[in-house]
């Protein structure tokens, strides 16, 4: 049996209520209770907001300039010596963790901003003990 569209169609249609049946007060106080229930605590609001601000002082820093230059060198590093407190390339480990933070690898950002930060670096001190990023979420 060949069934036109319109038959398809036709057995298809969604029954509906009638307006008079429908109570848009109660409708309202639902909406007001889901939305009540899906606001975000204060601390994860707080969360949130630090980890944008992360966000922001990581793109300030990876912007930098010279900050290609510093990552370079850190890459570079000393060939077969040890490096001494003073020869650390702080702030390529403070560019190098927010390009780790940006490209989502906040674990290992939190080691090289940590890194940066005890040599001095004051941005990364910063980064390293915002409360934003998934590392130190309350």
């Amino acid at each position: 049996m060949t069934s036109t569209i319109d038959d398809l169609l036709a057995d298809a249609v969604i029954p509906t209520s009638s307006p008079a049946a429908f109570d848009v007060g109660a409708a309202l106080r639902r909406l007001a209770a889901d939305a009540a229930q899906a606001a975000q605590a204060p601390d994860m609001a707080r969360a949130a907001q630090a980890g944008q601000r992360l966000a922001v002082v990581s793109r300030w820093i990876l912007n930098g300039p010279g900050a290609a230059a510093h990552v370079d060198r850190l890459a570079d590093g000393p060939q077969a010596n040890p490096v001494e407190e003073a020869q650390l390339e702080e702030e390529g480990a403070a560019v190098f963790a927010c390009l780790l933070y940006l490209t989502g690898h906040p674990e290992s950002a939190q080691f090289w901003w940590q890194l940066a930060a005890g040599a001095g670096h004051r941005a990364a001190a910063y980064c390293h003990g915002r409360k934003g990023s998934p590392h130190n979420a309350p």
